[in-house]
């Protein structure tokens, strides 16, 4: 288990991903150079927003990667190594990884912006829906890495498609 840092502590821990321009925020390409991989993802997979592209991997923070890597394998032999086990529980619909912007309805940087976030099903999952339908098996596999699951949090902010290494 890895120990993440609250997310009050975020930015210090995977760095500060903001460059000014012309006194616009936005994402700093030097942060990202140096701080953003890619994990592969063991299954086919697509992007819930666009089904035509295929999504081969998570671009994630290097910190996270390893673990990451390790949770999608473990995900992978849970559901047989099989890919219609794998779509039969929606997994196959990535909603994302790294993606700089801000939290919904609040003026602080996602964790996907720092590259510490990923999402699984969103069209079954959304944020604010009150009975988020996970399989057990896959947030299993993200809390056994310390990684917390967003369909845990209060009803109102309740996100059950998201996993972050990030204490909340």
């Amino acid at each position: 288990m890895n120990n993440w840092p609250a997310q009050s502590a975020a930015a210090s821990f995977y760095g500060n991903n903001i460059k000014i321009v012309k006194g616009v925020a936005g994402a700093d390409p030097a942060w990202e150079k140096a701080n953003l991989v890619l994990v592969p993802i063991p299954w086919k997979a697509v992007a819930s927003w666009d089904k035509s592209l295929t999504i081969k991997s998570f671009r994630v923070h290097r910190k996270v990667a390893e673990s990451l890597g390790r949770i999608l394998n473990k995900i992978w032999q849970d559901f047989g190594c099989s890919q219609k086990a794998i779509e039969a529980a929606n997994l196959y619909l990535i909603g994302g990884g790294y993606n700089w912007r801000q939290m919904r309805g609040i003026s602080r940087l996602s964790m996907h912006a720092l590259g510490c976030a990923v999402d699984f099903d969103p069209d079954h999952n959304g944020l604010g829906d009150p009975t988020p339908a996970m399989d057990p098996r896959v947030i299993a596999a993200f809390e056994a890495e310390g990684w917390i699951w967003g369909g845990r949090w209060s009803v109102q902010r309740r996100d059950g498609m998201h996993f972050q290494a990030a204490i909340v």
